[in-house]
């Protein structure tokens, strides 16, 4: 194992340097000159805002952790919201680190390219004679610096930490000469430097466009605390680390952007800005401006700010050189990656633990973008996508807050209005850097998510989303248990009971079940078998949706308990789905569901291999045989439901109902009536009336629907009322009625407590 780093070697350093960098020293002046002290001032705030509360979620995801992985910001992402959103994320987080150790090279060569040209031009290929060759020396340079950062990181992290810690050193000189510099009677054309007053406004009238220009241009400033963040893997206390090291490293910078940004506003701002180039200042530099080319000692302070660019810019480049393969280290090792990628949470060097074949290929990516040329579009996206990390950190806290899962128990005390705020903040920086290219990598990184979870992660989401759910599920059942319950609003919320026999038509009924939940039903599905029959026992993936499983050997009182437990949802149940079984006591069972006040679905399928040959559907149809508004309402409007759950269109039921008039009935105006009911239900199905015949009913029904796929129906049979207005089932005759539909297609009896209303009005 290598060795542990603490909270300023590990933490601060890398994130200190990673925000002082060149903005500070080449782009606040111009940007304050023209906006003034207090437009700039609140840039500064509002840009460390986003950050602070960054800092907060990433305080609450750490320090409810006992032990954090490597990989920094991917680690908590990933424990936070589960494998396969940590790895949308990690993945975007590395390519990030990666372009951004060519950006670095690239601003570390930027200001030594006009000292260092003249010695490039003694060669042909280099001359300064065209824009390509002047764009090939500073590319020329900045590979020339990669290889250099490249063979100090392959070192080891901890001779890189060391590098760093001189670094610091430098940066603090190279800020100190800016705080000093108004005492030195800096003079530039004549003119003194420094007006003697703070202009609280700027070069030109500030408006909305000019303000979030300038936001976009010094926020990339702000994002370096993913640098220490990735070191994770290599502290001693990441938990303690983190959290102090990032907020130090906030605040300390803060502070320093803010007397800065006072110092840089008291400057004359006609030697600061020359021109503008598509909205953007331009002008001297500030190591000119503090004497940079003037006889020593008076180019001292141009000296130390010429040394803290060029420091502040390979400091950056190192510490994501360290940290970017420390990302893709842990990506490998959680198999987030392709199976042929896993060499990259490898070390070559026996018995080490240096990602050094991660480095490598960090190494060709910085190469690629230095030299494909123009990189803004580039900058750009990097910049986006550690906005898009940041965002997702935000709300990894701001969720584990708000689900309240009790294993979240953090030590630093936070609140969830900040991690919200910092999500928002990150999504709303996006759109205003380039919404299209954000809408972009959030697309991406949508399908990388897709990918990782069906591939990597088995389809099944981890993390904080099940406390989310549940605490919304939760938080509505107990705002829709007070809502009535109206027609307008009806919807199957069921308890079904079969049994597992060797009909299994369980098997059937769990087909109509997913119907029904496809179409936002909810459905308590129990299958009662007996201590003998677990042979029975449906296979894994049978049927789809939570099955409960009762082993009893009464089933008729496991029924009965089943209809009057309550819920742990506290919704009452308003339906009864129930398989006919000429064993069990169902005439017990159905005057209990009645006693309930529940709606009556009794299932009967074909009862053995000789009816199902006689049984013949002619096509995919369901005939509701409607004898009036209280069971035809609720009929009409289970077929509806069944249908709309059925995805397939083609598997979708033809719809016809069946109505037998009374003998001095009218065909026609039954006909009708139904008709208009229908059309104004908006339920598409064929009204068929059937004139009043003499033969058994069941002889009419076998005539019309032998050829169905399924009929619904009343339930038959002979009832008496009791003294509650409560129809109950005479058992003598419930068991021969029913035993009259046996050569018949499946056949839903239904029983309705009350009319539902299929129409608005």
């Amino acid at each position: 194992m290598g060795k542990k780093f603490g909270t300023f070697r590990g933490v601060f350093v890398p994130s200190t340097e990673a925000i002082l960098g060149t903005v500070l020293f080449l782009l606040l002046p111009l940007l304050t000159a023209d906006l003034g002290f207090l437009p700039m001032l609140v840039i500064v705030l509002l840009s460390h805002t986003v950050t602070l509360s960054t800092a907060f979620s990433l305080a609450d995801c750490a320090t409810n952790l006992n032990h954090i992985e490597g990989g920094g910001m991917y680690a908590l992402s990933k424990l936070s919201l589960g494998k396969a959103m940590g790895g949308s994320i990690g993945i975007p987080l590395y390519l990030a680190q990666a372009a951004s150790v060519g950006f670095y090279c690239i601003g570390f060569a930027e200001p030594l390219h006009p000292i260092l040209a003249p010695l490039l031009d003694f060669i042909p290929l280099f001359r300064l004679d065209t824009p390509e060759a002047v764009l090939m020396q500073k590319q020329l340079l900045a590979s020339f610096f990669l290889i250099l950062f490249f063979l100090i990181v392959m070192a080891g992290a901890d001779f890189t930490l060391k590098i760093q810690s001189a670094i610091l050193v430098v940066l603090i000189l190279s800020v100190l000469a800016i705080f000093f510099s108004p005492f030195l009677g800096i003079e530039r054309e004549g003119k003194p430097l420094f007006t003697g007053s703070v202009a609280l406004f700027g070069n030109r009238p500030l408006t909305i466009t000019i303000f979030f220009l300038s936001f976009t241009q010094f926020f990339p400033a702000v994002t370096g605390i993913s640098t220490g963040i990735g070191m994770s893997g290599d502290l001693k206390n990441p938990r303690k680390s983190i959290v102090q090291g990032t907020f130090w490293a906030i605040l300390s910078t803060m502070a320093v952007y803010i007397i800065v940004t006072l110092i840089f506003s008291s400057m004359d701002r006609t030697l600061l800005i020359s021109r503008y180039d598509q909205g953007i200042p331009q002008g001297a530099l500030l190591t000119n401006l503090l004497g940079l080319g003037k006889p020593f000692p008076a180019s001292m302070p141009g000296i130390l700010i010429l040394l803290g660019v060029l420091f502040a810019t390979s400091s950056s480049a190192l510490s994501v050189f360290m940290t970017g393969p420390r990302t893709v280290q842990y990506l490998a090792r959680d198999n987030i990656l392709p199976g042929n990628l896993n060499f990259l949470e490898r070390d070559f060097v026996p018995g080490g633990d240096e990602p050094r074949f991660a480095v490598a290929v960090t190494f060709f990516f910085g190469l690629g973008i230095i030299w494909m040329g123009s990189i803004n579009l580039a900058a750009t996206v990097v910049g986006i996508l550690f906005l898009v990390v940041y965002g997702w950190v935000n709300l990894a806290a701001f969720l584990e807050r708000f689900s309240r899962n009790p294993s979240f128990r953090p030590t630093f005390r936070g609140h969830w209005a900040v991690s919200f705020y910092g999500f928002l903040a990150c999504f709303v920086t996006i759109c205003l850097f380039n919404w299209s290219v954000g809408i972009i990598i959030l697309i991406s990184q949508y399908i990388l998510f897709r990918l990782i979870l069906r591939y990597k992660s088995a389809g099944k989401m981890e993390g904080v989303w099940w406390g989310v759910l549940f605490t919304l599920i939760t938080g509505s059942l107990r705002r829709i248990r007070s809502i009535v319950q109206g027609s307008r609003n009806w919807r199957p919320l069921l308890v079904a009971i079969s049994y597992g026999t060797e009909k299994k038509w369980w098997k059937e009924m769990g087909e109509i079940l997913s119907y029904i939940t496809n179409y936002q039903g909810l459905v308590g599905n129990n299958i009662i078998i007996s201590p003998k029959k677990f042979e029975t026992l449906p296979g894994e993936g049978e049927l789809s949706g939570n099955i409960s499983l009762i082993n009893t050997n009464s089933p008729s009182d496991a029924a009965i308990t089943l209809i009057q437990a309550g819920d742990m949802s506290g919704l009452e149940t308003n339906t009864v789905l129930l398989e006919y079984n000429d064993k069990v006591d169902s005439v017990k069972i159905l005057n209990a569901a009645m006693e309930k006040n529940k709606n009556i679905i009794l299932y009967k399928g074909l009862d053995s291999i000789v009816d199902s040959r006689m049984v013949k559907a002619s096509d995919n149809r369901l005939d509701i045989w409607w004898r009036g508004e209280r069971n035809g309402n609720f009929m009409a409007l289970l077929a509806f439901i069944i249908n709309s759950g059925i995805s397939d269109r083609d598997r979708k039921y033809n719809i016809r109902i069946l109505r037998m008039v009374r003998p001095a009935e009218d065909v026609e105006k039954a006909e009708k009536e139904l008709d208009d009911l229908f059309t104004r239900a908006r339920i598409n199905g064929e009204v068929s009336i059937i004139p009043f015949r003499e033969e058994p009913f069941t002889e009419i029904l076998a005539a019309e629907s032998s050829d169905a796929s399924l009929i619904i129906m009343g339930i038959p049979g002979n009832y008496v009322e009791n003294n509650k207005s409560l129809f109950r089932f005479n058992e003598f005759f419930f068991t021969k009625e029913i035993s009259r539909y046996n050569r018949l297609p499946p056949i839903l009896f239904i029983r309705s407590v009350k009319a539902i209303s299929l129409t608005e009005d």
